[in-house]
């Protein structure tokens, strides 16, 4: 049996293939994301993806179907005295019912949660797959450029980057981000569809530092939807976090 630690596309991505090639898996996943259905595309499972794994936790499935175990958060990942590893990990508050305006069909595949705070612990005798993402680019290369955001929230924005209205640095003046690390507050612009939007405001700042006039160019960007600045306009875009 494989551990996966992780159920967003990747860990899902892993257990499906995992099932299809007649393995046993258990995904760990903070968020039931299986079942999540938001107004932002980016926060929730693809519709291939959900599709993949229903067909492979459908009762008419010829292979083993994959554990899904959430909302859990894996604390460690101990060598086990018998042999292999053990995932250690506590159970987080329930998660909402679906929303009634959601249209598609809840998922039947996952198991039911545990008590609050009471602890899981899962054994494999494989090394269990790490499915969580990567760091960001920011705190890889540019730690020294930016202050940092506190490291327990969720998704996107754990450890993001703090930024000013202008996407400016809080901590070095002049310095400005660009691309899926950007968050203001609890809005995260991870995909381009998102980030695209924020170009305009960091050139506007960029060139007003200057002393350019940009009045015309943004009244053109503006009139193209390229110029995000009123945030309180894209909450179903951007609100919940990735």
């Amino acid at each position: 049996e494989r551990v996966i630690i992780g159920g967003y596309e990747s860990g899902v991505d892993a257990a499906v293939n995992l099932a299809k090639a007649g393995k046993q898996s258990t995904v760990i996943a903070s968020t039931a994301t299986w079942n999540v259905q938001t107004p932002d595309p980016s926060t929730e499972l693809a519709p291939y993806t959900a599709e993949r794994l229903r067909e492979v936790c459908a009762d008419g499935f010829s292979g083993p179907s994959p554990k899904l175990l959430a909302p859990l958060r894996v604390s460690r990942v101990e060598p086990a005295p018998e042999g292999g590893f053990n995932v250690i990990s506590e159970w987080q508050k329930a998660e909402p019912p679906q929303p009634e305006w959601s249209l598609r069909t809840p998922f039947v595949g996952g198991a039911p949660p545990g008590a609050e705070g009471s602890e899981l612990v899962v054994h494999t005798a494989q090394p269990p797959v790490l499915a969580t993402g990567f760091e960001g680019s920011v705190a890889a290369v540019a730690r020294s450029l930016f202050d940092l955001g506190d490291e327990t929230e969720k998704g996107c924005l754990a450890g993001a980057p703090l930024l000013t209205a202008d996407d400016e640095s809080t901590k070095v003046p002049g310095v400005f981000l660009v691309g899926p690390s950007v968050v203001q507050g609890d809005l995260s612009f991870c995909f381009v569809y998102k980030f695209r939007q924020r170009f305009g405001i960091v050139a506007d700042a960029i060139c007003r530092g200057l002393g350019r006039d940009t009045k015309p160019a943004v009244q053109l960007l503006r009139q193209s939807n390229m110029y995000m600045a009123d945030l309180s306009c894209c909450e179903n875009t951007c609100g919940e976090v990735c």
